[in-house]
């Protein structure tokens, strides 16, 4: 299990950064309604207000503590992916650990997908995609994932 490659160690302040975004636009989304039912509606009383401000807040620790603190982690030690004898292979999982073994040969397009935080912090996602579906790999290094992809490629050119 040692020949794993894992997520790149910066994919863990990805998913940490995207929470942060999420709690934003739910703070965000939070005054607006707080803001529009005071000025204009008043369809809300003030007592209705203040318990949807405390679920509001519980909601938003809970995404805090789940976004920053533990799925983060949890992600980079479960999720795996090496090549090896012209097979990728690719783990998930942490109770139910799901292998996916793809031959090379069966790959028939590799696409990536950089979001705005990823290309801040060279990181990238591969998707392979065979006749029978897709299988991701997430938040790798840009450089890794060209050389994969390389190979596949490299790999499908010589078997034709």
């Amino acid at each position: 299990m040692n020949d794993y490659n894992y997520m790149h160690p910066s994919g863990k302040t990805v998913i940490r950064l995207s929470s942060l975004i999420s709690v934003a636009v739910f703070i965000i989304i939070l005054a607006i309604v707080s803001v529009v039912n005071q000025v204009w509606l008043h369809l809300i009383s003030s007592k209705m207000m203040f318990w949807i401000w405390i679920v509001g807040t519980v909601i938003i620790l809970i995404i805090l503590i789940m976004g920053c603190l533990i799925i983060p982690i949890y992600r980079y030690k479960i999720f795996r992916y090496k090549l090896v004898n012209q097979e990728v292979t690719v783990r998930n999982g942490l109770w139910f650990i799901n292998v996916v073994n793809i031959p090379l040969f069966r790959i028939q397009n590799v696409d990536t997908h950089e979001g705005i935080i990823m290309r801040k912090y060279n990181l990238t996602s591969l998707t392979l995609s065979t006749a029978g579906g897709n299988t991701e790999i997430k938040l790798i290094d840009k450089n890794k994932a060209y050389a994969l992809k390389q190979a596949i490629k490299n790999s499908n050119n010589s078997m034709q």
